[in-house]
């Protein structure tokens, strides 16, 4: 026999009710997914979702072909060049593209001079260093 959450003794129009009042509550539930879907499909965030898939992939395989595991061949690329390439022809994703490039560019910049000044900072530190390492009679 099934299980229903309902007992026998409760009145018709009660059980009524209560179907009525779940089925409302699943219909504003559908209509709530429906306006995330719509949100999340304009142009602006497939864009910015296919840019992080773009450079979550071109840096795998940037990082396969500098580590020697023969990641960055063409044949790996293509895919990623040719998606490029179909993103690019679409008018209405050139400008979320373009501000991407922009400031993945200053991020990298800004990553490059992090990089160089503590470079130079070690400099600094490192003969410090051997001179307190260094015996007295050397």
């Amino acid at each position: 026999m099934a299980q229903t959450d309902w007992k026998p003794d409760v009145p018709l129009e009660e059980r009524k009710r209560r179907l009525l009042a779940e089925g409302a509550l699943f219909r504003i539930g559908i209509l709530e997914g429906r306006s995330t879907v719509r949100a999340n499909l304009n142009a602006e965030s497939l864009a910015k979702g296919a840019l992080n898939r773009i450079v979550g992939a071109v840096s795998s395989t940037l990082a396969g072909a500098f580590s020697g595991k023969g990641g960055g061949n063409l044949q790996s690329l293509s895919p990623l060049l040719i998606g490029g390439i179909s993103l690019i022809s679409k008018r209405y994703l050139r400008k979320p593209l373009l501000y991407g490039t922009v400031i993945s560019a200053g991020a990298a910049f800004a990553y490059y001079l992090t990089r160089r000044q503590d470079r130079a900072r070690s400099a600094e530190a490192t003969p410090d260093s051997r001179e307190a390492s260094t015996p007295d009679g050397e």
